[in-house]
């Protein structure tokens, strides 16, 4: 069997960059989380995606436009077969996702919903790892090996 790579993923956020043109991933999002979560993957040396309200999982540096879009229940069968889709084409074989707690924002539950999902329908391994809210997540962040 083929070695499957690991990558580490957060959810996308409301705050982005609004100019016109498309930006990476990770330039488009204005997240303290998202930066914080690139930078843990990165000392790891794991490849980093964003898991987008619209678009589902990306690649951090998968340039998009700007949007405004909160992932809800209704989108979950679009958005879990985008992730299924990135996940096969990556040949993602463990997923280290990084999320807020839903209990403090219920606004994540179809975000970790639809991840569950599409690691389920891919056989992928699923980590969830929530995070606790800022600023102290900042503060931890630099002393976590994931």
């Amino acid at each position: 069997m083929k070695n499957r790579q690991t990558i580490v993923c957060t959810i996308c956020c409301r705050e982005k960059d609004r100019a016109d043109k498309l930006l990476p991933a990770i330039r488009r999002y204005k997240s303290e989380r998202i930066k914080a979560v690139a930078g843990l993957a990165r000392e790891a040396d794991l490849n980093f995606a964003i898991l987008s309200g619209k678009y589902g999982l990306i690649d951090a540096d998968e340039p998009i436009p700007y949007y405004d879009k909160l992932m809800g229940e209704g989108d979950l069968g679009e958005i879990i077969a985008a992730n299924i889709a990135f996940l096969e084409k990556n040949e993602v074989g463990k997923v280290i996702f990084l999320c807020p707690d839903p209990a403090i924002d219920p606004h994540v539950q179809p975000y970790l919903r639809s991840i569950q999902a599409s690691a389920r329908g891919t056989g992928c391994k699923l980590e969830i790892i929530f995070l606790p809210p800022f600023p102290k997540f900042l503060e931890i962040s630099g002393k976590t090996n994931i």
